[in-house]
């Protein structure tokens, strides 16, 4: 809500000067719109996805979709809320990387928000080849094994190592924990020692 009246405010501020400066310019605000009609229906055209990130931006502010600092995906990018503005979301992925999503974008691609199911519910999803794996279970043990220096910060039967797709050459995974304190600092260390622990053992299967 605040994030939309922001935007709001800002808009009619802008208008509210642009009108000012046009009278002590002595133009006449009406005449002036009557006679920039059909150029602005060309700006309008010209400038489509400006205005639909705006009008989506709007309706995002207002939403209860997402707030600044919610964990969320949107298409396949994932990762927390730094931004909301008029006309883009930004993003800081898991790689400590800031992602600029359009609103427009954000408008009609699916949205996950993990901040609003249980927030300590964390995931690393990967993909492997089925050469390098003989059992699901033994790359789970391993896994868990590796975040041995973590468990104080991790509900201990909270892992789980799920088969989101079984393709011919590989399988898409995802590995699930459950944090006992909410961290996002913490979460991206666990991802990054989980991936090692990965490339790990398809390195000892080579």
């Amino acid at each position: 809500m605040h994030f939309g009246i922001e935007n709001i405010a800002n808009f009619t501020i802008g208008v509210g000067l642009l009108v000012m400066v046009l009278s002590v310019f002595g133009v006449n605000p009406t005449e002036l719109i009557t006679s920039l009609t059909i150029v602005t229906a060309t700006i309008v055209i010209l400038t489509k996805e400006y205005i639909v990130d705006f009008l989506s931006g709007i309706y995002l502010s207002f939403s209860n979709t997402f707030e600044i600092n919610d964990y969320v995906k949107i298409d396949n990018q994932k990762g927390k809320i730094v931004e909301i503005s008029m006309l883009k979301v930004k993003i800081l992925n898991d790689d400590d990387d800031i992602v600029s999503i359009s609103n427009s974008k954000v408008y009609y691609n699916e949205i996950i928000n993990y901040t609003k199911r249980d927030v300590r519910l964390m995931t690393v999803e990967f993909q492997i080849a089925l050469k390098y794996l003989n059992t699901i279970e033994q790359l789970e043990q391993e896994i868990i094994a590796s975040l041995g220096s973590f468990s104080e910060y991790i509900e201990p039967k909270s892992y789980n190592l799920k088969v989101v797709e079984m393709k011919m050459e590989y399988l898409e995974l995802k590995f699930q924990y459950t944090l006992k304190h909410v961290d996002m600092d913490l979460h991206r260390k666990i991802r990054k020692k989980t991936m090692r622990e990965i490339f790990n053992f398809i390195s000892s299967k080579r």
